[in-house]
């Protein structure tokens, strides 16, 4: 037994999964979701092929039938259109409906703030060749920034921020500015957030509580998207360079001016707040947001795609977070053997998904093993090589890298913490039910001396 311990403990890594069946319990009977909302609800970017939106995944777990109205590029005041614009037909669909859900305010905010930076760009003589302040549109979006203005590389804004400390600063004081005009309602300053964007989303509200009073509304915060990681930085643009300070400057402006987002939806009238921004961020209490701890919102995103494949949307990991969060803040849970479970399951880097998304994922998704430290719902030598991992981060000074419930899993021995003896554990269960053992994990691993000859 010790040398098939051993040579699972060298091979941990590579080691196939050996999936074991979980109790499920009876769907929770529910009345169906529409939704409404902007790319970020309609799925922009999945392949609906093999992916699935957190509507689907959300529809699924609770047994009901979804109806999402959602448009990409919509604004808040697309959306009151969209609501205006509802057929009779459309119009009964919500007022039947249990759950209303709402994705709404990004584009109003990139509109924004695409035409100040094209302004800029236009000023500083970086638009690109063919472009000039003439061809910029009334009311840009983000494509069209993309398309006037490279970001990266030569000639780029980018490129003029690294230049000198005059440059950075004055692109400091542009994002300044148009952090000011998004979240203030005083003195100069245009409040686009509480003077426009909110009043519509409690119009909106206030018009589908008017279709349905007895329904539950729930506004999806909005996630910060610009959390990247020191080491990719360094990578790309080089230790030391100004572009990091440029990426803080960024983040420290999106913070603000989403915290004034969540602070007006969290005071709408008749709704509830789904904090996707606070999943999606995944930094717990005491934790610092700075360039070593900036979040994890490149996990659910593609932002650190290649430049012609970069996307700010949720990939399939982002949808999979929204929707355990939204299935939280419902809060009718129940262990899961549906899509939720199956999608995460097929994500593959599960080992890598942030703690605070994956303990709210694991609390809506039930079917808790003991040992299943990577909640992919098997025990075997994965489990074992992440214990491992977080023994090396806490033995290093670290701290511990598993979250609230993955120690849980983890701490097999009940003792200080999970350990090497707790990883070996895993190794001999894996082990035993390699070699045809039939009882189940929690058994085993929850009464492990009792099977220590086994």
């Amino acid at each position: 037994m010790k040398k098939i311990i051993s040579a699972l403990m060298a091979a941990a890594i590579s080691l196939s999964s050996a999936a074991f069946p979980t109790v499920s319990a009876e769907d929770a009977a529910s009345k169906d979701i529409v939704i409404f909302g902007d790319s970020i609800a309609a799925g922009y970017g999945l392949d609906p092929a093999k992916e699935h939106n957190y509507g689907e995944i959300c529809a699924d777990y609770l047994g009901c039938n979804v109806n999402n109205y959602a448009v990409s590029g919509d604004t808040t005041s697309d959306m009151l259109e969209v609501i205006a614009g509802l057929s009779d037909e459309e119009k009964q669909t919500v007022a039947d409906a249990g759950y209303i859900i709402i994705s709404i305010g990004g584009n109003d905010l990139l509109h924004y703030a695409s035409k100040q930076i094209l302004n800029f760009a236009a000023a500083k003589k970086l638009l690109k060749e063919g472009y000039t302040a003439a061809d910029i549109p009334e009311d840009p979006d983000i494509t069209d920034l993309m398309l006037m203005v490279s970001l990266t590389g030569e000639g780029s804004l980018g490129e003029y921020a690294q230049s000198g400390i005059k440059a950075a600063l004055e692109l400091n004081r542009e994002l300044s500015r148009l952090s000011a005009n998004l979240r203030i309602s005083s003195g100069d300053y245009e409040g686009i957030i509480p003077n426009k964007v909110i009043p519509n989303i409690q119009t909106a509200v206030s018009q589908l509580h008017a279709i349905n009073p007895d329904a539950r509304i729930i506004i999806q915060t909005i996630y910060q998207p610009i959390q990247i990681e020191q080491s990719y930085v360094n990578e790309n643009y080089g230790e030391g360079s100004n572009y990091a300070t440029v990426l803080t400057a960024i983040r420290e402006k999106f913070e603000d001016i989403l915290s004034v987002y969540s602070d007006g939806i969290s005071g709408i009238e008749w709704a509830e707040v789904a904090d996707v921004k606070y999943q999606f961020t995944s930094l717990p209490e005491g934790v610092t947001q700075n360039d070593a701890n900036p979040g994890h919102a490149a996990y659910f995103t593609d932002i650190l795609a290649p430049d012609d494949e970069k996307d700010f949307h949720p990939n399939q990991r982002g949808h999979v977070a929204i929707a355990a969060t939204i299935l939280q803040q419902i809060g009718d849970l129940h262990d899961d053997t549906g899509m939720l479970t199956d999608t995460f399951k097929n994500l593959g880097d599960t080992i890598s998904y942030p703690g605070i998304a994956l303990d709210t994922y694991k609390t809506v998704a039930g079917n808790f093993i003991l040992g299943d430290v990577t909640f992919d719902g098997a025990v075997d030598g994965r489990d074992a090589t992440r214990v491992l991992m977080d023994y090396a981060d806490v033995s290093s000074g670290k701290g511990p890298s598993l979250s609230t419930l993955q120690q849980k899993a983890a701490n097999i021995n009940l003792d200080e913490f999970s350990d090497g003896r707790d990883a070996t554990l895993i190794l001999r269960y894996y082990a035993y039910a390699s070699s045809g053992g039939t009882i189940s994990p929690d058994e085993f691993l929850g009464n492990y001396m009792e099977y220590s000859d086994l």
